[in-house]
C-alpha cells in the first residue's frame, strides 16, 4: 500500500468521528440545534409531548424542508434529538402550520391539531388528524372553523388532572382575538364551550400555575418579532386581565427576538415550565433558530422570562 492510500485510511475515522452531531448538555437559545443526523432540526411552531409509558418526549412542529408537512423528533432527556421524519405531509393542504398533538390514553392514540389554510390565508379552519405511533403516519379526520370562527395560530392546554384539553386559537378576520375552546373527551371534535378572550394577538402559549392560567401571546405582525403580552385569570375560559411583557431586560423588546408557539411543562419537576418560541429570521425558513427558556412565576405572580445563552433542567427543583 503506498503512502498516500494509507494517509487516507487513516483520515477515514478521524473524518467519521469529526461528523458526528455534538452531544448536548443543556439549551442554547437561539444557535443552531442539530439533532442525531447531524442537520439543523426542522420542527417549527409545535409543542413537545413527555409519553410516560415510553419515557420519550416527543417534539412536533412544522417541516418546512421538503417535504412540507409536519416531523417529529424523539428525546430521552429534551436535549438530544432523533429525527422520527415527517409525520404527516400537507399534501393539498395549501397551509399547514402550528401543529400541536395530544397523547389519547384512553384509545391509545395521538392527535394532531393543525392550522389549516389557503395560500391567502382565506379559509382559516382547524385541521385534526390522528395516528396510533407517535412517530405517525397521521391521517387526516377532518377541518372545519371551530363553532363557526376563523382559525389561524393555535396554542394547547391539557390539565394534568382531569386530562381535559383546549385549544388556544387566533379568530376572526386579521387575528382580531385569541379564543379559547374546549375539546370533546375524544380529543378528535371539539365542544360549544367557545369563548372570546379580547385579546388582539397570536402565538398563544397556556400554562396552569397554583390556581392562575397564564395565557402567553406575541402581536400581530407577521415574520417580525415584538414585544409579547401575558394575561392571567382563575379560570381558563376567562375572563382574563393584561399585565404587559414578561421579558425581563428585553433591550430590543422583541421578545429577544422570537414568537411563542407552546409553553412545556417539565415532568418530574416542580414548577418547570419551558417557553417554546422560533427566531423567525423574517421567513419561515427550515433553518429557523429556537429559543428555549425557562419560565418562572414570582411570589406576586408575576411571569418573568430572563435571557440564557445556555442553561439546563438544573434550574428548575425536583419534585
Amino acid at each position: 500500500m503506498n503512502r498516500t492510500v494509507l494517509l487516507i485510511f487513516l483520515w477515514i475515522p478521524f473524518l467519521v468521528f469529526s461528523q458526528s452531531p455534538t452531544k448536548f448538555t443543556g439549551f442554547h437559545p437561539g444557535a443552531d440545534w442539530l439533532a442525531d443526523d447531524g442537520k439543523v432540526i426542522d420542527c417549527h411552531g409545535g409543542n413537545i409531548i413527555y409519553v410516560d409509558s415510553l419515557k420519550t418526549y416527543y417534539w412536533y412542529g412544522e417541516h418546512r424542508g421538503e417535504p412540507r408537512g409536519a416531523s417529529c423528533y424523539s428525546s430521552k432527556d429534551l436535549y438530544n434529538w432523533k429525527n422520527e421524519g415527517v409525520v404527516i405531509e400537507k399534501d393539498t393542504i395549501e397551509t399547514f402550520e402550528r401543529p400541536k398533538v395530544i397523547y389519547d390514553s384512553k384509545n391509545d392514540r395521538y392527535v394532531m391539531w393543525f392550522h389549516y389554510d389557503g395560500n391567502r390565508y382565506q379559509i382559516a379552519e382547524l385541521g385534526v388528524a390522528v395516528s396510533k405511533s407517535p412517530t405517525g403516519p397521521f391521517e387526516l379526520k377532518d377541518h372545519f372553523r371551530p363553532n363557526g370562527h376563523e382559525s389561524r395560530d393555535i396554542g394547547m392546554y391539557i390539565d394534568p388532572k382531569t386530562k381535559k384539553a383546549y385549544i388556544g386559537y387566533a379568530a376572526d378576520h386579521t387575528n382580531r382575538t385569541i379564543r379559547m375552546v374546549a375539546l370533546a373527551d375524544d380529543y378528535l371534535s371539539l365542544t360549544e364551550n367557545d369563548v372570546d378572550i379580547n385579546a388582539h394577538c397570536e402565538g398563544p402559549g397556556i400554562l396552569k400555575y397554583r390556581d392562575t392560567y397564564f395565557l402567553l401571546t406575541s402581536g400581530c405582525s407577521g415574520w417580525k418579532p415584538n414585544p409579547a403580552t401575558y394575561y392571567t385569570a382563575t379560570n381558563i375560559m376567562g375572563p382574563y386581565s393584561s399585565h404587559g411583557s414578561p421579558f425581563i431586560n428585553d433591550l430590543e423588546n422583541n421578545s429577544f427576538n422570537s414568537q411563542p408557539c407552546y409553553i412545556f411543562k417539565v415532568p418530574g419537576f416542580k414548577d418547570a415550565y419551558i417557553y417554546m418560541a422560533d427566531r423567525w429570521n423574517g421567513g419561515g425558513h427550515p433553518d429557523s433558530q429556537y429559543v428555549f427558556l425557562p419560565i418562572f412565576i414570582t411570589e406576586s405572580g408575576k411571569m418573568e422570562l430572563r435571557w440564557y445563552d445556555e442553561w439546563n433542567l438544573s434550574i428548575f427543583n425536583r419534585n
